[in-house]
């Protein structure tokens, strides 16, 4: 299926203007991820981003579960 950038203006157009903040998140999401590269090794990483992946990997590790997919809903008052 093609889509091209008039018809995703047009839907945009028609949500409500209270629903505007959580409707950009996927756009900038989207853009935000076609502006980071893949590291080739990991030199490339900061030390900053190597502790919040040692961070994730340590708290699922643990047994951590994430977040439930009905709690983010209910955040963004979808559920």
């Amino acid at each position: 299926m093609s889509v091209d950038r008039s018809e995703l203006h047009a839907l945009l157009d028609q949500v409500p203007e209270a629903d505007l903040s959580v409707t950009r998140k996927l756009p900038r999401a989207l853009a935000a991820a076609s502006d980071v590269a893949p590291a080739e090794s990991e030199e490339d990483f900061t030390e900053e981003a190597k502790r919040d992946v040692e961070a994730a990997e340590a708290f699922f590790d643990g047994g951590g579960k994430g977040v439930p997919h009905k709690q983010v809903l209910k955040e963004f008052d979808l559920a």
